[in-house]
């Protein structure tokens, strides 16, 4: 029991606790266990009666077993386990024994490609069906490693993957553009699942060993492409690794504003820091605050007034969790930015620039604020430092993604636009080419009254 305890705290990168203290904590979770004693004095180990590992978290098979994928007669594919070495030599070896296959996990399915009807075979539509189960598969497979810690084992999946690839997939993506295309839209949706899955809020609470496997993850995802897919089309590398590269980006920043926020968390959870920032709050000189602000910043002082004796007052003077700062920073955003909402692609340069705005205004007076705290001496100075190191992160993650819902908007309105001119041309073409048929025989009862 001992043993399996620690083979689980080494996959996760947890620290495990002595014998002695794992068996206390046996008897406190477990209380009506009985125990038998094994061996001799000394060398005693101890039998537990009436628990046991669950049948999900029996040990893995050994590394020399391999997943592979086959494929039957109708062209589908399924999972096999081999036990014998000479498994790899099946169609498409995809894997080590890393993926349970009676574990489910959801993905976003796959859109097939929209292929040219003169492009277009049986043959090429079958080699399209088994690509996609085979990367969708892959993708599972990347998606369980992540889940259960194992992303050492990522680079020998995406080996087997790349490198062992029939030759009928190889071929397609080099002469086939919409693949590449397919692929690396499925990788944003399946890098948006990841990112959903483990860190749906920004507040979401994330184990330490979590926080280390996708660290490990999005620092490594950018090499593992480079050192597997660089043999492959320069299109196709080349989309693919600036998606990863994205993604990478957008989480490791999402971590760092999780753990941020854990860290504010603890603060607020403590009755007493919360006192001492109260009553630091309340001995801040904020007329002198405002009085440097006023030429800089050309921001509402009675908004501003009201926002610091008033707003950040209130969130002080009761036990309240994050979710509250963030609500409170999201409306202030909110109100700022609507003002500015660009109605067409001629305002986007407008909103942005009032959106950097926002955040030097923000920056300014939050690092004023702290300014003061620091001169008068405040006991509590860390735990308001932790609170704005938060705030202000968060206020620019906040800022991102209302530029980026406002380039969606514009980019759709755009697409509808062009929608209505491409159909509106198209429109007057039938137009015309019905014209000109009509006129024909006019044209030929001329030429004969003219003969």
């Amino acid at each position: 029991m001992y043993e399996h305890y620690k083979a689980h705290c080494a996959a996760r990168n947890l620290t495990p606790v002595n014998s002695a203290t794992f068996g206390k904590l046996i008897r406190v979770v477990f209380p009506d266990l009985k125990t038998r004693r094994l061996g001799v004095r000394g060398q005693s180990k101890y039998h537990y009666c009436g628990i046991r590992v669950r049948a999900s978290n029996e040990p893995n098979q050994t590394n020399d077993q391999i997943l592979t994928i086959t494929e039957d007669n109708s062209g589908s594919t399924r999972d096999n386990i081999s036990t014998s070495p000479s498994a790899a030599s099946s169609v498409h070896p995809t894997a080590s024994n890393i993926l349970d296959p009676s574990i489910s996990i959801q993905l976003p399915s796959f859109m097939k490609p929209n292929i040219l009807s003169y492009t277009h075979t049986n043959e090429l539509d079958a080699t399209v069906h088994s690509f996609i189960s085979a990367y969708e598969n892959h993708c599972r497979q990347i998606l369980y490693l992540v889940t259960h810690h194992q992303v050492d084992k990522i680079q020998q999946v995406m080996a087997l993957f790349y490198d062992r690839m029939p030759e009928n997939f190889r071929l397609m993506i080099h002469e086939v553009p919409e693949i590449t295309e397919a692929v690396w839209r499925y990788d944003s949706l399946f890098y948006d699942t990841i990112i959903e899955r483990f860190l749906p809020t920004v507040n979401y609470p994330l184990s330490q060993a979590m926080m280390i496997t996708l660290r490990t993850y999005t620092r490594e995802l950018s090499n593992y492409i480079d050192a597997f897919v660089s043999r492959f089309p320069i299109n196709f590398y080349q989309k693919k690794f600036d998606v990863a590269r994205i993604f990478a980006a957008k989480f490791r920043r999402h971590l760092s504003l999780n753990h941020a926020a854990q860290t504010a968390t603890a603060v607020l959870n403590m009755p007493e820091y919360l006192s001492a920032m109260r009553k630091d709050w309340e001995q801040l000189d904020f007329d002198g605050l405002l009085d440097q602000t006023l030429w800089v910043c050309d921001c509402n002082t009675t908004d501003i007034r009201h926002i610091l004796n008033q707003e950040i007052y209130d969130l002080l003077t009761v036990k309240i969790s994050l979710d509250h700062w963030m609500n409170w920073v999201s409306n202030i955003v909110d109100s700022y930015l609507k003002k500015f909402t660009p109605s067409s692609s001629n305002d986007a340069s407008h909103y942005l620039a009032q959106a950097k705005q926002f955040l030097l205004k923000w920056n300014f007076y939050t690092s004023l604020i702290m300014k003061g705290l620091a001169r008068q001496n405040a006991r509590s100075f860390s735990s308001f430092h932790t609170i704005h190191l938060f705030l202000d992160d968060y206020a620019l993650y906040l800022v991102e993604e209302a530029i980026a819902q406002a380039n969606y908007i514009l980019m759709r309105q755009q697409q509808v636009i062009q929608q209505a001119e491409s159909s509106s041309t198209a429109t007057t073409s039938t137009s015309v080419t019905r014209t000109n048929i009509y006129s024909s025989p006019s044209s030929s009862t001329n030429k004969g009254n003219l003969s």
